[in-house]
């Protein structure tokens, strides 16, 4: 935790009474039913203000919102040490303090550090050997080149940029239903980040590619950040209002963090408490996604469409009389459920279940709804009924099977995208919810960005022509992605420099990634911000020449040990007169196990991979009574050896390594991922069948590249896990392991464990 600066103390808060809090809390509460009347207009619906609201000096001065100050590089006395302009304004403030710098890390720190942070791979040894050997003054800049023009890059940032936008390739809630066509947006990112597509077009296109180039494929598919979320498929008893407007609170909450750096959600109930963001300003720029709709148009040529349709036929075609099998055995028992349960109703709730639709009360649709709850026989219900008769539960089980063995000949579906679009030229009216009730509709309004920050702009409105409508859409996202992407919106030039910067040093130069408020936290060299986001905008918006001014400063390249007058005085390193030592993250620990084992698949591309999961997992999730198997592992085994990025994400089930290791669930967007440290990570590290047959494939290396004896065999596991030769003192003590082990457990297991070993190792887990 970082302590809070120039904030006011906190107010013990008063004790409230138990009734008096759940009154209050149903007051508030948005939850509307299926049969509660349908949401009425406030009597009066003020006209939309064009103009921009009253702001005090405090709040429009606020520095996320002020322009780009014009921040030239300081000049500081040790200018020998500056590599790049970024040293300046580390420096100086290093200089102020009277701190030390550290020393420059040796090469091999240097290149695992970036090749880690560039690609989310170790350096092969291969790789550590060229650039050791090249006495070329500028190696280490054409090692950096080299590393941003690999395609391990795009699958690097793009992890990145999914935890922004919760992907997953699962909706989430109860069902977790697939999505299929998913991974189409993945793929996009990756590709997009490898081109070194502005950043200015990456925006834009993930908010409105359909509306600014009609007709794109590429474009459409980009839309798919606003479909990113998890989202709610079962209607239950909540109604479509309600439903809506969970979606249009996703979208706009995501939009907000992820592009502004503001907890915008936060007003979507009452004005911001802390932000000068009211309620009217959450619900205008929810209003930019009124017209917008979650849809999956189909993008395959029509020939595959038709061929499609036609299978699916075929296939409906020879399920049906199966169904027909399975409707008949089940109807006796169906029948004997629904008569157990009328049974239990009283001859008024008989009478009032009679009731004739329309003769029904709003009282008596209520009561009805909750006895045909009461009576509703589920599929649970009839299987438990079936298997107390054996015979018919085998031959039931048995039609079941003919039937997911028919499904498992259906084609892959057409390619489509998950995409976010206005299909038509008009939006419906948006209204302010009143502490977010659908129920309670306060002022209209209309389409228009954050108050406060067109008032810091010096803007008294925001321009009628900002949004173009034309025949086919409201035009009301490509207006907000042209206003996002202007060059006089100097907070989304912020907000990304600072996400690259904490990727690269572990701690943003605003520690809190996605709030910019102002309860966020201060930036700790607002200068060198403002300098970097002017960079990005000269750039042409551009990331990798951003990657490469912070990965080629001196800065970045000191060493990471521990100086103790720098740990006394700036104990946090927000100075950084050192570098930041890290752990990897859960896909940077698998993917590196993968590239040391040799068995890494550099694959890219196409659907989620579904690997094997742990019995003991796979059992605790799905029981042992379903005969369809519903976690089908791919049949490939060099599939399940892909990149962590291309494995399937199933919100509601996440891989062992992975989740100990701090992978997010995808439920909400993560700007910045905890680092914790427990027991499980080490159980799984040591104890886990991923971890052991990794440690299995590194040993089958070893021996296979290094036959002639211990010594280089020993020599070579050093080379390639941790980058470097064994001291040494290392080399007696992995023989001493290694004869201890031979003995008790025979040769190859005696590799195979100490391979084991090696992948445990901090220095293998940590990035220096």
């Amino acid at each position: 935790m970082h302590p809070c600066r120039n904030r006011p103390a906190l107010k013990p808060r008063p004790r409230i009474h138990p009734a008096k809090f759940v009154l209050a809390w149903l007051a508030l509460s948005p939850l509307t039913m299926a049969d509660d009347p349908a949401p009425k207009a406030a009597p009066t619906t003020p006209p939309p203000l064009a103009r921009i609201e009253k702001f005090t000096a405090d709040q429009r001065d606020h520095w996320a919102y002020q322009p780009l100050a014009d921040s030239e590089p300081p000049d500081v006395k040790e200018a020998g040490w500056v590599r790049n302009p970024i040293d300046r304004f580390i420096l100086a403030d290093l200089e102020s303090a009277e701190l030390p710098h550290s020393p420059e890390a040796d090469r091999v720190a240097l290149i695992r550090r970036a090749t880690f942070d560039l690609t989310g791979l170790p350096p092969t040894p291969e790789a550590v050997a060229a650039f050791l050997a090249d006495a070329r003054p500028d190696a280490y800049e054409r090692l950096v080149d080299g590393l941003l023009q690999s395609p391990q890059y795009g699958v690097r940032w793009a992890q990145h940029w999914l935890d922004l936008a919760h992907y997953a390739d699962t909706n989430g809630f109860e069902l977790d239903s697939e999505r299929p066509d998913a991974w189409r947006y993945r793929d996009w990112v990756v590709g997009a980040l490898n081109a070194d597509m502005p950043y200015d077009r990456f925006l834009a296109l993930q908010i409105a590619g359909d509306e600014l180039e009609k007709g794109d494929t590429s474009a459409l598919i980009a839309t798919g950040f606003g479909r990113s979320g998890p989202r709610e498929l079962v209607g239950g008893n909540v109604i479509p209002a309600v439903k809506r407007q969970n979606e249009l609170t996703e979208i706009t909450g995501t939009v907000g963090s992820v592009f502004l750096g503001l907890t915008i959600g936060c007003a979507r109930c009452h004005d911001h408490k802390f932000d000068a963001i009211p309620a009217t300003d959450y619900y205008r720029l929810q209003s930019f996604f009124a017209a917008s709709e979650l849809v999956e148009p189909p993008i395959a040529p029509r020939a595959e469409i038709d061929a499609f349709d036609a299978a699916e036929k075929a296939i409906a075609a020879k399920i049906a009389p199966i169904r027909k099998q399975l409707g008949e055995l089940e109807a006796p028992y169906r029948k004997a459920l629904a008569d157990a349960k009328q049974a239990m109703l009283t001859a008024d709730e008989r009478a009032l279940l009679a009731t004739a639709e329309k003769d029904r009360t709003p009282q008596q649709k209520k009561i009805i709804q909750g006895l045909q709850n009461s009576i509703r026989i589920t599929w649970e219900e009839v299987a438990e009924a079936v298997a107390e008769a054996k015979v018919d539960f085998a031959r039931r089980e048995a039609l079941k099977l003919q039937v997911h063995q028919i499904e498992q000949t259906r084609p892959r579906p057409p390619a489509h995208a998950l995409a976010l679009v206005d299909d038509k030229p008009t939006a419906p009216d948006t209204f302010v919810l009143r502490r977010g009730d659908v129920k309670s509709l306060g002022p209209k309004v209309e389409p228009r960005p954050p108050g406060v920050i067109l008032a810091s702009q010096r803007k008294d409105a925001f321009p009628n022509d900002a949004i173009k409508a034309d025949e086919k859409t409201t035009g009301r996202r490509a207006g907000l992605a042209r206003w996002l992407a202007g060059a006089d919106n100097p907070l989304v030039a912020r907000v990304i420099v600072n996400r690259l910067w904490q990727h690269h040093f572990t701690r943003g130069i605003v520690a809190t990634p996605s709030d910019f408020g102002v309860r966020g936290e201060p930036p700790s060299h607002p200068e060198l911000l403002d300098w970097l986001a002017a960079q990005l905008i000269k750039e042409g918006w551009r990331l990798k020449p951003l990657h490469r001014l912070m990965v080629t400063s001196a800065v970045y390249r000191q060493s990471s040990k521990h100086v103790d007058r720098l740990t006394e005085l700036d104990e946090e390193n927000s100075l950084l007169g050192r570098m930041n030592r890290r752990r990897l993250d859960a896909e940077g620990v698998r993917d590196a196990m993968l590239a040391v084992s040799g068995e890494l698949n550099p694959k890219m591309g196409g659907p989620g991979v579904l690997a094997p999961l742990e019995k003991e997992v796979k059992d605790l999730i799905f029981t042992e009574a379903e005969v369809v198997d519903l976690w089908p592992v791919d049949p490939d085994p060099r599939e399940h050896h892909r990149r962590s990025l291309y494995l399937f994400k199933k919100r509601n089930v996440r891989y062992p390594l992975l989740e100990s290791f701090d992978a997010p669930d995808n439920q909400t967007a993560c700007p910045r991922r905890e680092t914790s440290t427990h027991a499980l990570q080490a159980l799984n590290l040591l104890n886990s069948e991923t971890t052991i047959g990794r440690a299995k494939a590194l040993a089958a290396r070893i021996l296979r590249e290094a036959p002639n004896d211990q010594a280089d065999r020993v020599k070579r596991a050093y080379e390639v896990v941790l980058c470097r030769p064994p001291s040494p003192a290392e080399t007696a003590r992995a023989d001493a392991f290694l004869d201890a082990q031979r003995q008790a457990d025979g040769e190859s297991a005696a590799w195979d464990d100490f391979a084991l070993a090696l992948v445990n190792c901090n220095e293998f887990l940590y990035v220096p």
